[in-house]
């Protein structure tokens, strides 16, 4: 496939594999990544393939044609990543410039909302009419990666969450921080003009501040400045999961310290690997 594929395909594409209620935009489409692609195309390869509908022609004949829709969906994805990792934009992207800094929300000492521990497990959930809860067969299978991980991504391999509701809890946490350009534009580091040149420049890179550095506007030591900063003024990924009832407080609270026990594991293992 030669073609550019445009925003409209490829939206078409993810409501095809991960359902028709997911939150689709061009941050959506900047976390998705093949490995969670692939899960959620085994899954509907599974319940649509025309073979698990013996006896029933009608049935089987509309299940064929569900199959080849799921097929060519993520065939499509696949071009996605591939026209990505070219740095080619999707036809129909709009480069703009940054959007104001919304104002950040107070959280009370601790950072997270306070509740009574439980000694339960918990179990991924959604509240009605915010969309559907993650079904098991949707969780990942398999053992807790031998790698250092981030939150979200502890939280998925724990099977707690699914791949739709990791991309779309960091997609919230983006959401939420100021954006790069509006900070160095502020601190004086860039200037509207060099911000649009940033944002239109093609190629290979794809984050806004590599390309900053690439095109000189910005030191590396500024860059991870910005990024320093940036980071501390997001709200933590578990306050999503608390927003939507996914997750308790006690919840969030309890696996934040079974992450950093892991972490921690894998560290110690690496360090004595490498004596």
């Amino acid at each position: 496939m030669s073609a550019i594929l445009s925003e409209t395909e490829i939206f078409k594409a993810c409501r095809t594999l991960f359902g028709a209620e997911v939150d689709l935009s061009l941050d959506f489409l900047s976390y998705l990544q093949p490995s969670g692609v692939k899960v959620a195309y085994r899954q509907k390869v599974k319940e649509t393939h025309p073979d698990t509908f013996v006896g029933d022609a009608a049935q089987k004949r509309r299940q064929t044609g569900l199959f080849q829709e799921v097929a060519a969906a993520y065939e499509l994805i696949g071009h996605f990543f591939k026209q990505r990792e070219r740095g080619v934009a999707l036809v129909g992207r709009s480069y703009s410039s940054p959007r104001p800094t919304q104002p950040q929300s107070t959280k009370p000492p601790g950072g997270f909302r306070s509740s009574r521990p439980t000694q339960e497990r918990p179990q991924a959930r959604r509240p009605s009419g915010w969309g559907a809860s993650p079904r098991q067969s949707h969780l990942y299978c398999g053992k807790l990666p031998g790698r250092t991980l981030e939150f979200g991504l502890f939280l998925y391999y724990q099977r707690l969450i699914d791949y739709r509701q990791l991309v779309e809890a960091l997609v919230w946490q983006r959401r939420q921080r100021p954006n790069l350009g509006d900070i160095a534009q502020r601190w004086g580091w860039l200037t509207e003009q060099e911000i649009r040149a940033i944002l239109n420049s093609r190629g290979h890179l794809r984050r806004f501040g590599e390309k900053a550095v690439h095109l000189q506007y910005l030191s590396e030591r500024q860059l991870q400045t910005l990024l320093y900063y940036q980071r501390s003024q997001q709200q933590r990924l578990g306050e999503f999961f608390i927003e939507k009832k996914i997750l308790t407080a006690a919840d969030i609270e309890r696996l934040v310290l079974e992450q950093q026990a892991h972490n921690q594991k894998i560290a110690a293992e690496l360090l004595r690997a490498n004596r």
